[in-house]
């Protein structure tokens, strides 16, 4: 559809694109950190080893479905399965086409779900080649099935393994320079130091004027003059949190012409942006929010999956949970078990059971400790946490504490429905009244869960701002890769003993 009245292109302000006559020629490309030819053979080695990383996951998966299947059950010989050894290219090929060489500004969550699809689709496709045409070799569908799985999990663990290695390395991530000095700037560096998947490195802003300065540690390089300049330097990746450009869309088109990435940055903290939809009105652009942990479809998708990994769960962690309890027991007074209401889904109130990490006169302790300790009560007014809180038991309260095993009897919970998996923590009362009314009323509309957001992106060094906004983002980005992700993220922290549940 034609738009009846084309909007006038006005002229390109050059000012802003091109450096004023007789300024002094450009700074070289070792001006900016990391510049330089280098940069071509690091963009190479990024790859060559996200391949390698990927190519030992997937034989990894195989050899294990082997000695797992094939070998024990089937007894078939390894030479069989040697023979498809050559199809490894063709993951290669399927990652490339779902751009995950090397995936930079995706996120995590995205990259897994892409990673999860590119396998799957090499698997589907392999099996309907081999079992549907009964070609020879005859391989088995177990050791097939099991190798599916394995590298479902070993190919994302590799991926962010390799993720978390490579921040160590000064040259790995892409060079970006982000336009604006203002609170949005300082947050776009934040979140992309942060989020170590996106492969983002600011490494430099341009501001309203070349007066120097820095914003969260990065310097500021020049005025909104020196963009030539910049793009001679060999960086790729502008990121626009200045108003002005924004909302010019022949600046931003010049840009683009410039650098190869230009992302325009908007402040919509409290809003949906992993469900947004773009929608074409007739000459017109509309965005659609949604709430996504808010459709019935989505809710349906995690119920499914707390029933069937809930359930596998509260099957392999009984015994291990009842030992706990055991111990509870034996070095405690009282019931092994705690039990205290909690707000559930639309605020309906429940009856959760966790095994017992605190003294009986817990609340006692409490009050007693703040009332003689001024720091512990500001700590505790900002956090509602304690980093030594009186109310633990010594030993066995602090070491279920640690390796979140006082939660697995949440897996009932999980199972029949009061809780999820991933959700945001079903707190105390006292803990409620500390979040703002619209938030509290966003959290009833949802389950409480097991783990959260803010457990394992932040965990207790953040305060109820922080709680406030890695669970509203849950809600409203919610995917089923975002539940896998939380899920990925919170196994790590209990095998590295930090709690995250």
């Amino acid at each position: 559809m034609v738009d009846p009245e084309p909007q006038r292109r006005e002229p390109i302000d050059r000012s802003l694109s091109e450096p004023p006559p007789g300024e002094a020629s450009p700074p070289s490309p070792a001006a900016l950190p990391g510049g330089g030819p280098s940069r071509v053979w690091a963009r190479t080695l990024r790859v060559l080893l996200l391949l390698a990383a990927d190519g030992l996951a997937v034989v990894a998966a195989a050899v294990l479905a082997y000695f797992l299947w094939a070998l024990p059950v089937r007894h078939q010989r390894p030479d069989i399965y040697l023979q498809l050894l050559p199809l490894l290219p063709v993951f290669f090929l399927a990652n490339t086409i779902w751009g995950l060489y090397p995936g930079f500004g995706i996120g995590a969550v995205e990259t897994l779900r892409r990673l999860c699809l590119a396998t799957s689709s090499i698997y589907l496709s392999l099996a309907a080649i081999s079992f549907a045409l009964k070609l020879e070799p005859v391989y088995s569908r177990m050791t097939f099935g099991i190798a599916w799985a394995g590298t479902l999990v070993l190919l994302p663990l590799a991926r962010f393994g390799l993720l978390s290695l490579a921040q160590r390395w000064s040259w790995w991530g892409e060079r970006c320079v982000v336009v604006g000095t203002g609170k949005l700037a300082a947050r776009a560096i934040r979140a992309l130091r942060a989020a170590l998947s996106l492969g983002y490195r600011p490494v430099a802003v341009v501001g309203d004027d070349d007066d120097g300065g820095e914003v969260e540690g990065v310097a500021v390089l020049g005025g909104l003059g020196d963009f030539a300049s910049i793009a001679r330097m060999g960086v790729r990746v502008l990121l626009v949190a200045d108003r002005r450009l924004r909302e010019s869309n022949t600046l931003v088109d010049d840009l683009r012409h410039r650098f190869r990435h230009v992302i325009v940055i908007h402040d919509h903290e409290s809003l949906p942006v992993d469900g947004l939809e773009v929608r074409n009105l007739g000459g017109v652009i509309g965005v659609e929010f949604v709430n996504q942990l808010l459709r019935r479809r989505n809710r349906f998708l995690k119920r499914t999956l707390d029933l069937v990994l809930g359930g596998a769960l509260l099957v392999l962690l009984t015994p291990p949970g009842l030992l706990a309890a055991l111990a509870v027991g034996l070095t405690s007074r009282g019931s092994p078990f705690y039990r205290q209401e909690r707000e559930g889904l639309y605020g309906r109130p429940f009856r959760l059971i966790k095994l017992r990490t605190m003294y009986a006169d817990a609340e006692d302790r409490l009050a007693s400790h703040l009332a003689g300790d001024p720091e512990a009560r500001r700590q505790w007014e900002a956090r509602r946490k304690l980093r030594d809180d009186p109310r633990v038991v010594p030993g066995i309260g602090t070491l279920l504490r640690r390796f979140s095993l006082d939660e697995l009897p949440q897996l009932w919970h999980v199972v029949r429905g009061e809780m999820s998996l991933v959700g945001p923590r079903p707190f105390p009362e006292y803990h409620l009244e500390s979040f703002s009314p619209p938030f509290r009323e966003l959290r009833r509309r949802v389950r409480p869960g097991l783990t959260g957001m803010w457990q394992v992106m932040v965990r207790s060094e953040g305060g109820i701002a922080e709680q406030e906004a890695y669970d509203a983002y849950y809600i409203r980005n919610w995917s089923l890769w975002l539940d896998l992700y939380v899920l990925g993220k919170t196994l790590a922290a209990v095998i590295h003993g930090r709690g995250a549940f």
